[in-house]
């Protein structure tokens, strides 16, 4: 992930989308990183949408910021609604952990 995201920016990509449940957040983050460092690409030319679980409805707040922690930005261009059904707030996704370092429920 972290390879494409890379590729992709190197050609021109300015939009790149994720979610939480993609479980992809941490690899696009470092990519981002590194293109942000390396002068390849601003922060401010590059438009980061990320979604909101269903498992976190009743707590957007906490969604958000471990979405943020895990990419290792200040802020999403777009937070969207993954989907408009809530699910059960203690629930787990299929390979999650409750002690895992990131993407903890």
């Amino acid at each position: 992930m972290e390879k494409a995201v890379s590729h992709a920016i190197s050609v021109g990509y300015r939009h790149i989308d994720t979610a939480f449940c993609y479980q992809n957040e941490v690899e696009v983050g470092k990519a981002l990183k590194e293109a942000f460092a390396s002068g390849k690409v601003k922060r401010e030319d590059v438009f980061v949408t990320t979604k909101l679980w269903c498992t976190y409805h009743t707590r957007v707040e906490e969604a958000l910021d471990l979405s943020l922690k895990n990419l290792g930005l200040d802020y999403v261009d777009l937070y969207l609604m993954h989907w408009p059904l809530a699910m059960n707030p203690n629930g787990m996704l299929p390979g999650f952990h409750r002690n895992q370092d990131v993407y903890s429920i």
